[in-house]
């Protein structure tokens, strides 16, 4: 037999909580785009998404490290068959400019991820928690940090990043914050689960049955495994505000830790395979996810 998880409190951290709403404003995307939007890219450009660090450190008068941050942002770029990059400046037609359009749209999100992230915030934080240290003479022996892990999967129709956004501001442990963008190349927008999908109902079915197989592992009921209210959160996973990604095999949906069950019972990560999911798809599911 498991040994039981530990008692669960549901008291989410502050910095946690604003985390997670942070994650549902990121995740927000526009409405399925028109029918008219440029579809593609030209035949003579290539794509590639490349992922680039980018990282600081803030310290002390004294020297002392006192935050640190490290991204690692997908950034999108085109290329001619020769090599040569392509920009709004070296773009020489209308069909071009538009794939230009198309990556800089989704570049963007990842700019305006880093601005929500609000480094400098934390680093405020940590330096008053640092002087406040020093002055009731206190070691400080940690430093506040922000990290961004992401993983790109990607076709000649979409892009599915998954992200995982870690978190110290003090406390006793790092919090963890999944995210995830989806990237329709044709249309040049984000889209979101649902929009997939003819019928979610099956999936939330399947999900939760995924649950209570979880629950059941550690030779317990879901009500006590996860908070009371699971199923209510599992049934909203096809909204705009869920963490969906998708690779070559699956369809991955993620719970952050505390949004349906305690830290203490790790991370909640569903994979269900793309064939299963193919009869509930509606034909715009069908082609995008068509291999």
């Amino acid at each position: 037999m498991k040994s039981q998880i530990p008692p669960r409190v549901r008291i989410i951290p502050l910095s946690l909580a604003l985390l997670l709403l942070t994650a549902c404003a990121l995740n927000q995307i526009s409405a399925p785009p028109p029918e008219d939007a440029p579809a593609g890219l030209p035949e003579n450009l290539t794509c590639e998404i490349e992922t680039e660090p980018e990282s600081g450190v803030s310290r002390a008068d004294d020297g002392s490290m006192i935050a640190a941050y490290t991204y690692k942002l997908p950034v999108m770029r085109l290329y001619r068959e020769n090599g040569a990059p392509v920009t709004e400046e070296t773009a020489e037609s209308g069909q071009e400019l538009d794939a230009v359009q198309m990556a800089n749209t989704f570049n963007q999100a990842f700019r305006d991820w880093k601005e929500e992230a609000d480094y400098p915030a934390l680093e405020e934080l940590a330096q008053q928690d640092y002087a406040q240290k020093k002055e009731e003479k206190q070691n400080w022996d940690y430093h506040y940090e922000q990290g961004l892990e992401t993983d790109v999967y990607k076709t000649s129709r979409f892009v599915s990043v998954s992200g995982r956004f870690y978190y110290y501001a003090g406390g006793a442990h790092p919090n963890t914050v999944f995210l995830g963008w989806n990237y329709d190349m044709e249309k040049g927008t984000f889209f979101y689960a649902g929009q997939l999908f003819q019928d979610t109902e099956a999936v939330t079915e399947e999900l939760l049955h995924l649950a209570r197989e979880r629950a059941a592992e550690w030779n317990m009921t879901p009500e006590d495994f996860f908070w009371e209210d699971y199923a209510e959160t599992l049934n909203g996973w096809s909204e705009k505000s869920a963490v969906v990604t998708f690779d070559q095999f699956n369809m991955t949906i993620s719970f952050s830790p505390y949004v349906i069950a305690s830290y203490a019972a790790g991370e909640q990560i569903f994979n269900i395979p793309i064939t299963w999911l193919w009869q509930y798809l509606n034909p715009y599911g069908q082609h995008l996810l068509s291999q």
